[in-house]
């Protein structure tokens, strides 16, 4: 068994349960705290004050018991929210005042938005907070894992529009070469995109920490050699 092939397995993570094992490489680096999203600097961009910044929080909940049967959450924004309305992203939002920590706003987050029941899922940790300049944010995403997709639902038609589960792999997933490109953004490259079954199309900020997710498993990111294909414009609002 080769080294990759070993950690994929679960064999240097005795403190995860057995089905969690896959995710280990992953696990690892968010207990740790690590960066799972640099952003590429942007001399446009302006810079985050000292003072206090919005924080919110984003959950990666990935559901399955290796990468043969993994998936991941992911929710169409409402069709009438002033923000990225009719967007895919994770499952999140911004702290609340009586939370305690990250990791409670995103699965606070979660539950008002998919019905996800925290006490049905393992957190395996919280990434670096990502830097958003031009919102004056940052975002942690919070890793979480449970053995089988749990009961979910939109709880809040206005916020959520419904709930996409993207397969890590396999026919119509998110590492299928015909689901896989480069998004472009009225002539501008804005990086990794995927094009997934039932007009699920994922771009922006969510396809870089999707992307970001599979390399981190080992998985393959998606290559230079992708098509280019412009947002569409139901996705882009």
């Amino acid at each position: 068994m080769s080294e990759r092939q070993r950690r994929a397995a679960g064999a240097d993570a005795p403190d995860l349960p057995a089905g969690a094992g896959f995710l280990a490489p992953l696990a690892d680096r968010a207990r740790r705290g690590d960066v799972l999203v640099d952003p590429q600097p942007d001399p446009r961009a302006p810079q985050l004050p000292d003072g206090e910044v919005r924080r919110s929080a984003v959950l990666i909940h990935i559901a399955g018991t290796g990468l043969d049967d993994a998936a991941l959450v992911l929710e169409e924004r409402g069709h009438a929210l002033r923000s990225q309305p009719g967007q895919f992203s994770l499952p999140g939002g911004g702290r609340d005042a009586t939370d305690r920590d990250d990791v409670h706003t995103a699965l606070r987050e979660a539950e008002e938005e998919t019905g996800l029941d925290p006490a049905e899922v393992l957190v395996l940790g919280a990434f670096a907070p990502i830097p958003m300049p031009w919102r004056v944010q940052v975002v942690t995403p919070v890793l979480s894992w449970s053995p089988a997709a749990p009961p979910l639902g939109v709880q809040d038609p206005i916020e959520v529009e419904r709930l996409v589960w993207a397969p890590l792999t396999g026919p119509g997933s998110l590492t299928d070469p015909a689901h896989r490109l480069y998004g472009r953004l009225t002539g501008f490259g804005v990086g990794p995109a995927f094009d997934l079954p039932r007009d699920a199309f994922v771009w922006g900020f969510t396809a870089m920490i999707l992307e970001k997710v599979l390399t981190g498993l080992g998985l393959d990111p998606v290559p230079p050699t992708a098509p280019v294909r412009e947002i569409p414009p139901e996705r882009r609002r």
